[in-house]
């Protein structure tokens, strides 16, 4: 394409090999002359030393943009994509070959009048628009009569001379003026950034095994400025020593202070290869943004005690409950201790199944994680196995694993099942309302809440399922034997599996592993706690006695205070919307929206008062 008058050729070939590409430009530029600079990527035939050599024997100079960086050739690649569309259209009404269709695409996009120029490619290239396709549509609607007056050729010449130079200079300037105003929208959200030869930085690369994603790697040094926007960066453990890169790949990287230090500089988005992250009483680490994972201080960052542990520590559970009630209560939890286990149990009631039909067997690396993380998953998949949760596998199917952050500070190991879901018939079994489940706590005076431990892992696979599960860590290949946390019907299996146990139950809600028991009187609500008991021992379930909550008059469930015939939202989650920063950015805002939006229901019009907020979120409001 050429860049000042938009004007574009495209050629089928059977290869791009460097000797093929060469042959179709020379045949280009016998029909339009030599250009004086050339652009392209950075492709093996662009840059194979038989295309140099004909550039330089032509006298023509070659210029290479910045890898990964698309933008450089902006008007380049966004032509592609309009060419691609077209022949896709093309090829569907005539149900022939794309390359039969490049000629009368061509011929379309070339007497088109571009918004940037003012003028069609064609009008710049040949001084006139030549007879195409929609020329010969104007002239069948208008019918225009043709002129039989004889022209003189000399003043056709000059004439046209004279209308090429009128638009050739009225298209620079219309491509000027439309430049400076992308320039203008584009620097809205633009951050200068700037670095000098020894600074370390983070660099957007490939995945290695996955060539078509990319995260932020390092740290890097610089070791050369060769523009304001070009640098060429050290990368030792990649295929590549060095690398020139676009200033929009790279990041400045940052050190975690000193636990000492009474300042901390931000920490940027870290990589796996280089986010330490070390445990040390007495002070917070910033959250690592790369995934979620938040570490906290020490005294918070520990696991919720067994319960074998918390059956021990029972009374002093339950101070808020009357002598007479805490003895009732203890009694009953040592009479089904076989719900109160330290490991998961199994349930009998059901399997879930995985059903994907003919789909082929997907098979994934795994991600790449720093040592600590590693370590993580090392611990969780040594405890799988070692509770028949997980066995070895064989299966070609796999998928990544992730650790997400819990609210008790713990790591919750997750498989990223994205492309497996993608493939899976869904299951259909609705879960209950959120509203629904509050509002049927009404002005209960006892509430209990009870909460299953490792609920998923409760629940055994078929044995399709479990192949289809493995999943890959940097050190293991697995798959499961019970349900894992990330499969797209796991919640529907669930809800059903806590439907059947927990059904015609009184005074009794399930939402997934969260149950429960809300009575007016303590003997109803003892004997409510009774029946759910006897039911999840009989389905071999377990709960985690750390996480219940047993008789109190008001609990936290579902995000929201619950009891007493209220519903107050959490002080914690209103003092993090209070404590929200102004949003300076409309991604920003669409979070704080988010956030509020959860609690909507405790504010009178609630749209119209975030009406003036939700308009910024349109791109033709300015911000």
């Amino acid at each position: 394409m050429c860049s000042a008058t938009r004007y574009p050729e495209a050629i089928p070939l059977r290869t791009i090999t460097a000797k093929t590409v060469v042959k179709a430009l020379v045949k280009f530029f016998s029909t339009f002359g030599l250009p004086k600079v050339i652009q392209t990527d950075q492709g093996s035939n662009f840059m194979s030393k038989l295309f140099s050599s004909v550039l330089k024997t032509l006298c023509i100079s070659h210029q290479v943009s910045s890898p990964y960086h698309p933008e450089s050739q902006g008007a380049l690649e966004r032509w592609h994509q309009t060419l691609k569309a077209m022949l896709r259209k093309y090829c569907m009404d005539t149900s022939t070959d794309w390359d039969e269709g490049v000629p009368f695409v061509l011929f379309a996009i070339r007497e088109t009048i571009q918004e940037s120029l003012g003028f069609s490619p064609a009008d710049l290239v040949f001084g006139h628009t030549p007879r195409g396709p929609l020329k010969v549509l104007k002239e069948h609607i208008l019918s225009p009569t043709p002129s039989s007056a004889p022209k003189n050729v000399l003043d056709y010449v000059s004439k046209m001379r004279e209308r090429l130079h009128a638009a050739c200079a009225l298209a620079q300037k219309s491509l000027s003026s439309t430049q400076k105003r992308m320039k203008l929208h584009y620097d809205k959200k633009a951050v200068g950034r700037s670095f000098a030869p020894g600074d370390q930085v983070l660099v957007l690369l490939p995945i290695p095994g996955s060539s078509l994603s990319a995260r932020f790697s390092g740290p890097y040094l610089v070791e050369k400025k060769l523009s304001d926007t070009n640098y060429v960066i050290k990368t030792p453990d990649r295929r590549r020593s060095s690398r020139m890169c676009h200033v929009n790949m790279l990041k400045a990287y940052y050190m975690r202070d000193s636990p000492n230090s009474s300042s901390r500089k931000p920490v940027q988005p870290a990589v796996s290869s280089v986010a330490a992250v070390v445990l040390k009483p007495g002070w917070y680490l910033e959250e690592d943004k790369e995934d979620g994972l938040e570490l906290r201080h020490t005294l918070q960052q520990c696991e919720r005690l067994c319960n074998s542990e918390m059956l021990k520590k029972l009374p002093s559970q339950m101070e808020h409950l009357d002598k007479d009630q805490t003895k009732d209560l203890i009694l009953l939890i040592n009479s089904f201790l076989t719900v109160f286990q330290d490991v998961p149990s199994r349930t009998s009631i059901l399997e879930h199944d995985v059903d994907v039909g003919d789909a082929v067997p997907i098979s994934q690396h795994p991600y790449r994680v720093n040592a600590k993380k590693r370590e993580v998953m090392k611990s969780e998949v040594a405890y799988l196995l070692q509770n028949d949760m997980a066995k070895p596998s064989n299966s070609s199917w796999s998928s990544p694993c992730i650790l997400v952050p819990k609210p008790d500070g713990t790591s919750r190991l997750c498989t990223d099942y994205r492309r497996v879901n993608a493939v899976t018939k869904s299951d259909s079994f609705p879960l209950p309302r959120l509203d629904d489940c509050i509002d049927r706590i009404g002005s209960a005076a006892y509430v209990s809440k009870l909460d299953l431990l490792k609920g998923y892992w409760q629940v055994p696979l078929t044995s399709r399922a479990s192949d289809i599960s493995a999943f890959v860590t940097p050190d293991n290949f697995v798959q499961y034997s019970v349900m894992p946390f990330g499969m797209c019907n796991a919640p529907a299996t669930f809800q059903r599996l806590v439907n059947i146990v927990f059904a015609d139950v009184p005074n009794c809600t399930a939402y997934l592993d969260d149950v429960v028991i809300h009575s007016s009187t303590w003997s109803d609500h003892f004997a409510t706690l009774k029946s759910v008991f006897q039911r999840l021992a009989n389905a071999s379930l377990t709960l985690n006695l750390a996480k219940c909550e047993f008789g109190k008059a008001t609990v936290t469930y579902l995000g929201k205070q619950v009891g007493r015939g209220q519903v107050r939202p959490v002080t914690g989650k209103v003092e993090a919307i209070v404590a929200f920063p102004a949003p300076t950015t409309r991604r920003q805002l669409r979070r704080f929206l988010g956030m509020v939006g959860y609690y909507r229901t405790f504010c009178k019009n609630f749209s119209t008062v975030v009406a003036p907020l939700s308009s910024l979120l349109s791109p033709k409001v300015p911000f």
